[in-house]
């Protein structure tokens, strides 16, 4: 759900006498915005409580935190029930820098009962019944199980369950159960392994693209060729801890390679596993420097575990719940495609900018879209060709492509919404690819992704595909005073998407 406004509310908060400039100024500047955005949001929200389908007196959200940017503050809420979470559930509300509150994007759901349960399930029996209705062969962890317990609304009644986070080795990856905390029935099951399909050293920023053809290019069970290593491009890797690992501000790879040179130098070709290391740990590092060269210095900014030569399937994924990520070793490794590697990238950005994002059909396809967008744009602006635009992950595409380029998807078919849309995000996400790569392609990429960045903040989970379009004209209103409303509208409503 979205909600426009265009009345500013005007409150006065009083702001702590401290010496101009001083930390403690600052920081007090800081605080005051913060609570004079949190007091305009609580405002309008009790004025627009009616249209919004919420209590009056906000008795069902729980304030999380605001987000402040030079472009305005977003305050996000979190929907309750006795004081427990409803997953997946929130409100965010954009205030822009005059306090004027420009959007809202809900999940609030009204109920009129709640369920009552008299014999609760304990978290150990919830757990285990997660661990059934996931397949989980009994193999074991490879990561802590997370369970909390809340409610989800059904046919308008709020119903106590525990959320229960399964790291299983088969199926291997992340899993999210809802589970009936009386009857441990399956209310929900969601596969959390955002996944690039495909298959999966340093390339600039694949041999495909860099060299301009996939012909005589085979993975070849990871040897060495004369045309492969032609592509092999010298990097600086900045960031780096000096411990001799490739650990650094931004990135640490964890691997079976183990690769270690305490002289901090690492070059190897790619039938050294060490390649692949190398490989994640340049793009990541450089894909986070380059958003904080946009002025986003609270994106993502942390040094997040990449897990290479550790998967030997043929996917790699971003867990949300422990935050790292995974690149698959099968076929062509996934850790050798810079294409691969933003798209993955990509979901740990709008995981840390709205937690839980895409915890609906049309969120999943954004976020698959979102990532095959900053993998694109990113392979385009490496290798500064023609060849490969519109296309992502074209060396890791080679094993089961014969385009030339090979794709792992592109971002030029034309698809409209909602005739397109066939509930599977990979496809669905290329109907929100392709208007986000037409705006880059309109307006140059620095400008368009920090419009995308800037919009993820006034998104929920359950977001639509309409609501990320209203919220990138939104992110243009506050960044360029809408200076590109009319080629926003334009290129979104090409593909069936409603700006307004």
């Amino acid at each position: 759900m979205i909600w426009s406004a265009a009345a500013a509310l005007v409150i006065t908060l009083g702001v702590p006498v401290c010496q101009q400039g001083s930390p403690m100024a600052q920081s007090s500047m800081v605080k005051a915005k913060e609570i004079n955005a949190k007091a305009r949001a609580d405002a309008y929200l009790k004025e627009q409580a009616g249209a919004l389908k919420l209590p009056q007196d906000l008795s069902g959200l729980s304030y999380v935190n605001t987000v402040q940017t030079r472009a305005g503050s977003y305050v996000r809420y979190q929907q309750t029930v006795n004081g427990y979470q409803v997953f997946g559930r929130q409100l965010a509300v954009t205030v822009d820098p005059s306090g004027e509150i420009s959007l809202v994007v809900s999940d609030y759901i009204p109920y009129t009962s709640v369920e009552r349960v008299e014999d609760k399930l304990s978290k150990g029996q919830a757990e285990s019944k997660a661990h059934k209705l996931i397949g989980d062969n009994g193999e074991g962890d490879w990561g802590t199980t997370k369970n909390t317990f809340g409610y989800v609304i059904q046919n308008r009644k709020a119903i106590p369950a525990y959320k229960v986070i399964v790291h299983a080795k088969k199926p291997f990856g992340a899993w999210e159960t809802i589970v009936h905390a009386g009857t441990g029935k399956l209310l929900k099951k969601k596969d959390l392994n955002q996944k690039a399909i495909g298959s999966g050293q340093v390339f600039y920023p694949n041999p495909v693209e860099s060299s301009g053809s996939a012909s005589n290019l085979a993975d070849n069970n990871d040897a060495d060729s004369p045309e492969l290593t032609a592509q092999l491009k010298p990097v600086a890797l900045q960031g780096l801890d000096g411990s001799g690992t490739l650990t650094g501000d931004f990135v640490n790879v964890y691997s079976k390679a183990k690769t270690n040179n305490k002289s901090n130098v690492f070059r190897y070709t790619r039938s050294d596993d060490r390649f692949e290391d190398v490989m994640a740990y340049y793009h990541i590092d450089r894909l986070q420097r380059y958003i904080q060269l946009l002025g986003f210095t609270n994106i993502n900014n942390r040094s997040i575990t990449a897990n290479v030569n550790t998967y030997k399937g043929d996917n790699s994924f971003y867990s949300p719940t422990k935050k790292d990520l995974t690149f698959g070793s099968g076929g062509v490794d996934d850790a050798e495609d810079a294409g691969v590697i933003a798209h993955e990238y990509g979901h740990s950005i709008q995981d840390n900018q709205v937690p839980g994002f895409g915890d609906s059909i049309e969120g999943g396809s954004m976020g698959e879209g979102f990532g095959d967008y900053l993998g694109a744009v990113y392979e385009d602006a490496l290798s500064g060709k023609s060849f490969g635009r519109a296309c992502v992950a074209e060396w890791d595409a080679t094993s089961y492509s014969a385009g030339d380029p090979p794709c792992l998807r592109r971002l030029d078919e034309n698809k409209v919404y909602p005739n397109d849309a066939i509930g599977e995000v990979h496809a669905d996400g290329e109907i929100w690819s392709q208007p986000l790569y037409e705006l880059a392609n309109a307006m140059g990429r620095d400008a368009a992704t920090k419009i995308i960045l800037q919009s993820h903040w006034s998104l929920t989970p359950n977001a639509s595909f309409n609501d990320g379009a209203r919220a990138i004209k939104q992110a243009d209103k506050l960044l360029n005073n809408g200076k590109n409303g009319t080629l926003i509208d334009r290129i979104f409503n090409a593909r069936g998407l409603s700006t307004k």
